[in-house]
């Protein structure tokens, strides 16, 4: 069973979300990599990888959250969060008219720790007939549940053990994946220099088997805090051929937001 950290019952959070920062760039990950997105980045997660670039996203918290006035120009307000949900959309929708986005992105942290305060922003900004993708560790399937008619695209992480070190069971994954639509999932490996073919083989077995049409992005690993070291290129060619055989419809893409300096 995986934990729920940081989970409130208060009669508030249906109405209040905590917010580390929205703001518009370009995705640099999964099915949707270079598509322009507001990103509207939740605090709290459940799991702990070792490899997290957001830290600041772990733990939901009173505090400030950054939004940025122009879409791309890095010039940010700060605003108390948490934060009314009217005003998160409103500040979302700022951002989408001032130039053309392809859609919203919800991420974290892990998003669905805030599934109850996102249904309301969501239902709003799918009445305003806004796209929205959301950015998940594919744990919290019960809070999935809450809002996958609201979502129009999922990225889901499949979290292997040697590069993770949460050994989350592809069980839970599994779960997660049989209560999605499959025509809106696309999932991401992350994978390390010490990453094996059993693991990253079992994984592979299972999207195929739960989702044979949805994509998969092999994601090398960025170093990043206590991850010192990326797999090396030839490593990376025997796990993508590793993977082609068991499901065909798998890329290779790196942080793409990372090489050009992105958010």
């Amino acid at each position: 069973m995986i934990a729920e950290r940081g989970a409130k019952t208060a009669s508030t959070a249906t109405r209040m979300m905590f917010v580390c920062e929205i703001f518009s760039a370009i995705q640099g990950e999964g099915a949707l990599v270079g598509e322009r997105q507001v990103f509207l980045r939740l605090a709290g997660c459940n799991l702990r990888c070792s490899y997290c670039d957001q830290p600041e996203a772990l733990v939901k918290k009173r505090g400030t959250a950054r939004v940025e006035v122009r879409a791309g120009s890095r010039r940010w307000e700060q605003f108390e969060s948490p934060m009314l949900v009217d005003q998160v959309v409103s500040l979302v929708e700022r951002l989408l008219r001032q130039l053309p986005h392809h859609s919203v992105s919800v991420t974290g942290g892990e998003p669905l720790m805030q599934a109850d305060s996102l249904f309301p922003v969501l239902e709003k900004l799918k009445a305003a007939g806004r796209l929205v993708s959301l950015e998940t560790n594919g744990t919290l399937v019960g809070r999935l549940r809450k809002i996958s008619n609201l979502i129009d695209y999922v990225s889901m992480d499949i979290k292997l053990p040697s590069v993770d070190a949460e050994d989350v069971p592809l069980d839970v994954h599994r779960r997660f994946m049989e209560a999605c639509d499959g025509s809106k999932l696309a999932m991401k490996v992350v994978i390390g220099p010490r990453t094996s073919a059993e693991e990253l083989a079992s994984a592979m077995e299972l999207v195929h088997a739960v989702c044979t049409s949805s994509e998969v992005f092999l994601q090398p690993v960025t170093p990043f805090g206590s991850v010192t070291e990326a797999p090396s290129p030839a490593d990376v060619l025997r796990f993508h051929e590793l993977a082609l055989r068991i499901h065909p419809r798998t890329r290779v893409v790196p942080q793409t937001h990372k090489l050009i300096g992105q958010l």
